[in-house]
């Protein structure tokens, strides 16, 4: 008992809002029709007012409070290099690299003709520069290779320069062979030529694409001057009023895609990936798996409210206050909050799961009541004033646990918290109006006042009273034993703080995304450092260089490429061989005379077949050489393709255009990549420069892990590694981290603010230091329970399932408190499990459970990570509350009261 003068005061004022109670429904019993009128003018007014100003803001960017240190860094990271946040990374991939060099480049001007949705758009390695001055970033020996192979192939790149078509290429083969044929040398390249004409004369005959890479026959490697792969950056414009901020752009670029026909059906994988497309992607598994779970639900809810009820009146009642609930709910947080967050929309599920309980713990105390032969308007009294403080408890203590989250530095959590706290409160109040309304006007009819006995349920009571009263010591000595084996289990529960692991495997997204991880040169995991000038990020990343978790640092130091003047003079020697001029072409290809070109390729064969003859003879007995095999299988390739091109001519054209479709560019390439010319940081291009090197001097350096950072571990050691020389490092696992550090610091301050604001709930409203324990123990219990058995199922906390600590001691609580209070009214253990409580509280944990199980089968990892856990917890409030709670209850039970448990014994 708490202090005598304080216990009298809050015993007056629990009568006193008892009464108050009874007043108001009461009321709403006698003037039922005008009751109803006025919630449905207020529902009336709540849809219009919802449907006009319903609104979901989907930037995440706000999810934890700006004042955490972290953040702050973060903010002054963006502001001071604000490229590449909410971007799409496009992944290009072609069956060369010139195929590649030349997809990117069509995409780029596609992208710069659509500003309006692609406001920015960056190709790392791209543009005029590089194309000029790439061959400085080889080694110096590589540059000199690449002169000496330029120089071999020079006969060749002056022939076809002449005569750019099918024709000019097979006379030119011929014309090779007769040399060759006559004693003099091989052209250099040769073998690779007969090869590519080849492959593009059987992808013809077979009708797929095919290009020939110039840059690998000339030899000069134009395409080693970066990765197979290539990317595009886009910052995309965001519209953050749709569920979807990106989708408009998104979609815009596949269609432009499939426009540029670049696809692995024309040669071309493209993967999409980057923040911008993550999002919606999980924005569409959640989407689309809340609305399953939310018609789930309703339908399973209906069938248990149903089976509990046995009345469609009260069934209605209980939907129709729920239902009306939703829509207040809604309508009062867009008018005082604003519009809902990607986590407090979440609100609806949650609201359907726990405010359902209030309506069949009134209804099935109303039915008994009715069953026990008191009239209508007696029976709502009698329901009100038997569980009307118990309703009010449980109200409020699932309230407190969600505006527990108020507090925390979650800042995308507090408006859920803000809004199912009040959800709550709502369901109560409809729950004391609307239903006994409801009831009044559509009352029960005669013929449904039988007992309601639950035939699958029918031994329930039974086997849940003898084993407790005659064993309670043993039940509570062998939770005792669970406990203690729980706590080193509970002890190894995990926290994935990653939020890529919340998202569908499935999607393009993520597995982009992850391909990337993979490769320590693409990885997209960096860290960022931020320095005030160019001197401080290059001492920084030295000592960065040496962390035995990083790959390597970049600065703007890094594009200035090393001992320049050597590989400049070799450059300046090869442009006296091969004159840039002389590699200037028509930007397209001409038609080819068909008649013409046929001739030529019937000549070519005739080469062929001659050259085949004599190094066939040549070669008996030894191993025939590669220019031999190339030969024989060129001339067998033309062998079936002159017949079919005289039947369709229109395959010259396309075989010319796949044979030296990409000639003119790479001429112009090669023509570009001689007249190379100094780098300093000043002729950089003004894009990359920027990327490193701000206007007002602060400097970039990122940071590449050594490691694949799919995993936490190697993630965690790259950051900390990391965060040891430089503390101030920003970047997306920095955030992540520290991000989910700040977020299970924030749950644990909501757990242990729920656990005291709700306990000091129950000191007040039961008056009694041992009522309190005797309810909140129990709760630890399944706390404890439900955390070990997500670490024996495998089973992680996460950004999406961590709630569910604050929410199980509230739901807890509302359970308990129905059981608590009717023991306490002078029911004894016994008789209390025979009568509708257990019962109720039974049958509204079905129903939320089947709320979270619904969850627990949706498409969105997160979301059914979500439904899992609260599932567990639940089946853990259960138990403790229908098992561990009634022990709990025999042992304090007074001596008077167990006659009636030895009366039932005796019978």
């Amino acid at each position: 008992m708490i202090f005598p003068a304080a216990d009298r005061f809050l015993e007056r004022l629990g009568k006193a809002y008892g009464r108050l109670l009874v007043t108001i429904v009461d009321g709403c019993v006698r003037f039922s029709g005008a009751v109803l009128l006025f919630f449905l003018v207020a529902l009336a007014a709540s849809v219009y007012f919802v449907v006009g100003h319903f609104a979901i803001n989907t930037d995440t960017s706000n999810a934890l409070s700006r004042d955490l240190p972290f953040q702050q860094r973060e903010a002054a990271y963006k502001k001071a290099f604000p490229q590449d946040h909410d971007s799409i990374v496009v992944v290009i991939q072609g069956q060369s690299r010139s195929a590649t060099d030349d997809a990117v480049d069509r995409l780029e001007g596609w992208l710069r003709a659509h500003r309006e949705t692609f406001p920015q758009v960056y190709v790392p390695g791209g543009g005029s520069f590089f194309r000029r001055n790439g061959l400085l970033y080889l080694p110096t020996a590589q540059v000199e290779e690449f002169a000496k192979r330029i120089t071999d192939a020079q006969p060749l790149i002056a022939r076809l320069s002449a005569d750019p078509s099918i024709g000019g290429l097979s006379t030119l083969l011929s014309q090779a062979i007769d040399h060759e044929l006559s004693g003099g040398s091989s052209l250099s390249g040769l073998t690779k030529v007969y090869g590519a004409l080849n492959g593009a004369i059987l992808a013809n005959l077979q009708g797929k694409p095919y290009t020939v890479s110039w840059a690998e026959l000339m030899g000069g490697k134009l395409g080693d001057l970066g990765p197979s792969k290539r990317f595009v950056i886009i910052q995309p414009a965001m519209n953050y009023q749709a569920l979807e901020p990106a989708a408009a752009a998104i979609h815009s670029l596949r269609a432009g895609l499939h426009a540029l026909q670049l696809d692995p059906a024309h040669g071309v994988q493209v993967g999409i990936t980057g923040s911008a497309v993550l999002d919606a992607e999980q924005l569409q598994t959640v989407s689309h798996g809340a609305a399953f779970s939310l018609i789930l639900t309703f339908i399973l809810e209906i069938l248990l409210v149903s089976i509990a009820l046995r009345s469609v009146r009260l069934v209605t009642a209980v939907f129709v206050s729920l239902i009306s609930g939703i829509a207040f709910t809604t309508a009062w947080a867009l008018f005082f909050i604003g519009p809902f967050n990607l986590i407090s929309i979440a609100f609806a599920i949650l609201f359907v799961g726990l405010g359902v309980d209030f309506g069949i713990q009134f209804c099935m105390r109303y039915r008994e009541e009715l069953f026990n032969g008191a009239p209508h308007r007696e029976a709502i009294s009698l329901v009100t004033r038997g569980i009307g403080a118990a309703l009010t408890l449980a109200a409020v203590a699932a309230a407190l646990s969600f505006f527990a989250f108020v507090p925390t530095t979650y800042a995308g959590i507090v408006d859920l918290g803000l809004v199912s706290g009040g959800s709550m409160l709502i369901a109560l109040f409809l729950t004391i109006t609307m239903v006994p309304a409801i009831l009044t006007a559509w009352p029960i009819s005669a013929s449904s006042l039988r007992r309601v006995t639950y035939p699958h349920f029918r031994k329930v009571p039974t086997l849940a009273r003898h084993p407790i009263h005659r064993y309670a010591y043993w039940v509570l000595g062998a939770v005792v034993l669970l406990a203690l084996a729980a706590i080193p289990a509970a002890l190894r529960v995990s926290f994935d703080f990653n939020p890529l692991h919340m998202i569908d495997k499935k999607a393009e997204g993520v597995r982009v995304f992850e391909s990337l991880l993979a490769d320590p040169d693409t990885a997209p995991y960096r860290i960022e450092v931020l320095r005030p000038n160019l001197a401080s990020a290059l001492a920084t990343a030295r000592r960065l260089d040496s962390v035995p978790t990083v790959a390597r640092t970049l600065t703007i130091d890094s594009y200035i490429p090393k001992d320049q003047p050597a590989k400049l003079a070799i450059l300046q020697n090869l442009q006296i061989l091969v004159p840039p001029f002389s590699l200037l072409m028509p930007a397209t290809l001409t038609r080819p005379d068909d008649r013409k070109s046929l001739a030529d390729l019937e000549k070519l064969q005739t080469k062929l077949q001659e050259l085949i003859h004599r190094d066939t003879d040549a070669s008996k007995g030894s191993k025939p050489s590669a220019e031999l095999i190339a030969a024989r299988q060129l001339s067998a390739s033309l062998a079936r393709f002159l017949p079919a091109a005289r039947q369709d001519p229109a395959r010259i054209q396309a075989l010319q255009e796949s044979v030296l479709g990409t000639l003119p560019g790479e001429l112009k390439k090669l023509g570009e990549a001689l007249m190379a010319s100094p780098v300093t940081v000043d002729t950089l291009p003004k894009d990359l420069r920027e990327r490193y090197l701000n206007a007002r001097g602060q400097a970039r350096v990122e940071v590449f892990p050594k490691e694949n950072l799919d995993s936490n571990r190697k993630m965690l050691e790259f950051v900390r590694s990391v965060q040891r020389v430089v503390p101030d490092a920003v970047g997306t696992p920095v955030m992540l981290i520290e991000g989910g550090e700040a977020v299970l610091s924030a749950f644990r301050q909501a757990t242990f603010t729920a656990l005291i604001s709700i306990s000091l709930l129950l000191l007040l409203a039961l008056r009694r230091y041992r009522d309190m324990l005797l309810i909140m123990g129990p709760l630890m219990l399944a706390a404890l329970f439900t955390v070990a058995a997500m670490s024996l199922l495998g089973l992680s906390f996460n950004l999406g399932n961590i709630i569910v600590l604050p929410l199980l001691i509230g739901l807890g609580v509302a359970f308990a408190i129905y059981l608590v209070l009717r023991w306490r009214s002078g029911v004894d253990v016994a008789h209390l499990l025979q009568t509708s409580t257990p019962m109720a509280v039974f049958f509204s944990g079905l129903t939320t459970l089947s709320a979270f199980g619904s969850l627990a089968l949706s498409s969105d990892p997160g979301m059914a990570s979500l439904g899992k856990a609260l599932s567990l917890a639940l089946a853990m409030v259960l138990l403790s509350i229908l098992v561990i709670l009634p022990a709990l209850l025999l042992i304090f039970t007074h001596s008077p009261q167990e006659e009636g448990m030895a009366a039932d014994e005796g019978s």
